[in-house]
């Protein structure tokens, strides 16, 4: 078996262990014997972080298990986050955790640590609705109120990695959308409105099962874990102007609060849906 984009070595250790005898299903079921081979080979080697897997049918060759038995091994690994299926191109074991550093004076792709190789934005979504009850109680405004929504996706190395949706009160950034235009940057739209410098006035961490939507954007298994970092920037004044709620891969990223660079007043950290 010769399959391309897959390397030499990391093909021949996976021919070696798909061949080891299984127990009897009665002690612990086919697939999950399958899930521990794969799962030992992305801790232990020769998988290493970002090197592509065969494909689904020919791993289920390989492992002498029906595309079905295989099928949930790869999506537990999945939603582990030990692997990762980007649509059209293969399944990856996940690269190392990416460092974000929490620092208002920061950009996004300054906050990431610096062995990334590529970051990407896409904005996936920029329109103007009414405010629901929970983003007129984070910015301070009725109920109804006019708000700007902001969707966007970072992809690290070519991993989507973070999806977050951003609100902002459309009465304090009246030309929004012409000054996010040109460079895409939420920075450039608050210094067009006269905001030089802003600070972080709440900032929540918990967990929660990644959604349809946020899956597919995310590219990871329905219900896979994710960090959830729900945030509000606030202007010189103290005035909300900006309620985020960013989704990172759990196991792709770890949030770094440093002591010197931290300027949130108030952070809580925990888990639930």
């Amino acid at each position: 078996m010769n399959i391309d984009g897959v390397d030499g070595a990391a093909l021949e250790w996976l021919r070696d262990i798909g061949r080891a005898p299984y127990l009897p299903k009665q002690h612990r079921a086919i697939w999950l014997q399958v899930y521990d081979r794969l799962g030992d080979a992305c801790l232990s080697g020769p998988l290493t972080p970002g090197s592509r897997l065969p494909g689904e049918v020919d791993l289920a060759e390989l492992f002498s298990v029906s595309r079905l038995t295989m099928r949930k091994a790869l999506s537990k690994l999945q939603q582990e986050g030990q692997l990762q299926a980007r649509k059209g191109v293969g399944i990856f074991v996940r690269r190392s955790r990416t460092s974000y550093t929490v620092d208002d004076d920061l950009r996004f792709s300054q906050s990431l640590e610096a062995n990334a190789e590529s970051i990407e934005t896409r904005t996936l979504e920029l329109t103007r609705v009414r405010a629901d009850q929970q983003s007129a109680a984070w910015l301070a405004i009725d109920e109804g109120a006019e708000i700007i929504r902001l969707s966007r996706l970072r992809i690290v190395d070519g991993a989507p990695i973070y999806l977050a949706a951003k609100d902002f009160p459309a009465k304090q950034f009246e030309n929004f959308e012409a000054a996010f235009a040109p460079a895409q940057s939420v920075t450039d739209v608050y210094r067009a409105h006269g905001i030089d410098h802003h600070t972080r006035g709440e900032t929540r961490v918990n967990g929660k099962f990644a959604n349809r939507m946020e899956a597919e954007a995310l590219q990871v298994t329905h219900r896979t874990p994710l960090l959830q970092v729900i945030s509000v920037n606030l202007s010189a004044a103290g005035r909300p102007i900006e309620y985020n709620r960013g989704r990172w891969v759990f196991s792709a990223v770890e949030l770094v609060f440093g002591e010197r660079r931290l300027t949130t007043k108030k952070t809580s950290i925990g888990f639930g849906s």
